[in-house]
C-alpha cells in the first residue's frame, strides 16, 4: 500500500475519506483499493463521535469497496459480531443496574462477550494484589502472554482488572459499554454494603425517650463566599470538633449533612454536656484568617419512632426547629429538655425564659430557654422564630 505523505493526504479531498470527525480531521483514507483493505481492517480501532458518524463511514466504506470490486466478506461478519456482542454488553450494562451483587458481573460478561475463561478480578488494597471471586490471589497475565488485561480505576487508585480475549474489547464502543457495565456493577455493590451498614448502625440506635441535639454553623454561607475552597477543610474541621465532643459522652451521631449535625443521647445531661463542650472548643479555636466561626445547638427530648432508614416523628422536627431559631455560640433547649436535665446540671448552669414561639412546621408553640454558663456569652437577640406567642 502506498503510505500517504502529509503532501499528499491534503491534496485528498474530503470524498477520499470514510470519516471526518466533529473537529475536521480525516480518518480512514478510501483513495485506492490498498487503503479501501486498510480502512475495512481499521475501522473497529477508530473512536467515532457518535452512532450515526460510525454509520455513515460504514456506508462510505463499503460503497469504496464495490468500486474497486472488493468483496468486504470479513469486515461485514465482524460488524455483524460486534452489534451482537454491543447488544449483548447493553443488555448486561440493563440487567447489573437492577441488580445489588457483582457476583454475577463475570458470567454476565462471559456470556455477552462469548469469552467463557473471562475473568473479572477486585484489588483488595490489604493484601496488595487482584483477587478473584472466592478471594485468592490471582497475578495479571503478561503482555503477549495470549490473555489481554483491561484496568479500572476509582480516584487513581486500582480497582478491577478484567482478564479476556484480546480481541473482544479491541473496539472502543464496546469496550466503553463493558466497562461501564462493570463500574455500575461494582458501584451497586459498594452503595449494597453502605445501606446494609447504615441499617445495623440504625437499629443500634436508642429507642424510648431520647434527647437529641442538632448544631449547625452560623452564617455558612458568608463562610463560603470569604473562603471559597478553604470551607471545605474548614467544615472538616467542625465536624470533627462536633463529632468528637458528641463521642466523648456517649452520643451517636444520627446524621450530617452539608454544615449540620444530628445526634442523639439516651440521658439529657450527656447531650447538655457535648452542646457545652462543642460551645468551649469553637470558642477557643483559631479559625483561619482569624474568622469567628459560630456554632448553634437544640437539645428536645422526645419519643421518636426509629425506622429502618433512622429517626422519624414530631420529636426530630423540633430539635431541628429549635436549632434553626437560635444564634452562633447560644445553646436552646425546648420545654421537654429542660425538664429531663432537672436536677442533674452541672455546677455553674442555669436557664434563661425565652418565652414561647411558634416553629415553622410545628402545630403549637414552643417554650424555649437558653443555657447559662459562666464562661459563654449569654447575651443574644431574641430567638429567629415565627413569632413569640403571648399569654
Amino acid at each position: 500500500m502506498t503510505q500517504l505523505d502529509g503532501k499528499k493526504r491534503a491534496r485528498l479531498p474530503d470524498s477520499a475519506f470514510a470519516h471526518i470527525d466533529a473537529h475536521g480531521q480525516r480518518r480512514l483514507p478510501i483513495n485506492d483499493a490498498a487503503h479501501v483493505r486498510n480502512a475495512l481492517g481499521r475501522f473497529g480501532q477508530v473512536a467515532f463521535d457518535d452512532e450515526a458518524a460510525r454509520d455513515r463511514a460504514r456506508t462510505r466504506l463499503l460503497k469504496a469497496a464495490k468500486r474497486y470490486n472488493i468483496v468486504p466478506i470479513g469486515f461485514i461478519t465482524g460488524q455483524l459480531r460486534s452489534q451482537s456482542r454491543q447488544a449483548a454488553a447493553g443488555q448486561a450494562v440493563i440487567e447489573l443496574g437492577g441488580m445489588w451483587a457483582a457476583g454475577e458481573l463475570q458470567e454476565k460478561l462471559r456470556t455477552a462477550l462469548r469469552d467463557p475463561s473471562l475473568l473479572v478480578l477486585h484489588w483488595a488494597e490489604s493484601a496488595g494484589s487482584y483477587l478473584d471471586g472466592i478471594g485468592k490471589a490471582v497475578s495479571l497475565p503478561a503482555e503477549g502472554g495470549g490473555r489481554a488485561v483491561t484496568l479500572l480505576e476509582r480516584d487513581g487508585r486500582p480497582m478491577t482488572a478484567l482478564v479476556h480475549d484480546p480481541g473482544v474489547l479491541r473496539e472502543r464502543d464496546l469496550a466503553r459499554t463493558v466497562t461501564a457495565a462493570v463500574r455500575l456493577a461494582i458501584e451497586n455493590e459498594r452503595l449494597q454494603g453502605e445501606i446494609g451498614a447504615r441499617a445495623s448502625e440504625v437499629r443500634m440506635l436508642p429507642m424510648g425517650v431520647v434527647t437529641f441535639l442538632l448544631a449547625d454553623i452560623e452564617d455558612s454561607t458568608g463562610l463560603v463566599r470569604i473562603l471559597g475552597d478553604r470551607y471545605a477543610a474548614l467544615l472538616a474541621d467542625v465536624r470533627r470538633l462536633l463529632r468528637g465532643a458528641i463521642r466523648g459522652v456517649g452520643g451517636r451521631e444520627v446524621d450530617v449533612r452539608a454544615d449540620e449535625l444530628f445526634a442523639v443521647f439516651e440521658l439529657a445531661p450527656a447531650a447538655l454536656d457535648a452542646a457545652l463542650l462543642i460551645q468551649r472548643q469553637m470558642r477557643d479555636r483559631a479559625w483561619p484568617d482569624g474568622l469567628e466561626v459560630k456554632v448553634r445547638v437544640g437539645l428536645h427530648s422526645g419519643r421518636p419512632t426509629l425506622t429502618d432508614t433512622g429517626y422519624v416523628g414530631i420529636a426530630v422536627h423540633t430539635a431541628a426547629r429549635i436549632c434553626f431559631v437560635a444564634h452562633g455560640r447560644q445553646i436552646v433547649v425546648s420545654r421537654m429538655a429542660r425538664e429531663a436535665l432537672d436536677g442533674a446540671l452541672p455546677a455553674g448552669i442555669g436557664f434563661r425564659e425565652l418565652g414561647m414561639h411558634a416553629l415553622s412546621g410545628l402545630p403549637e408553640p414552643e417554650a424555649l430557654f437558653q443555657v447559662l454558663a459562666d464562661d459563654l456569652p449569654s447575651e443574644f437577640p431574641p430567638p429567629r422564630s415565627l413569632a413569640a406567642v403571648v399569654r
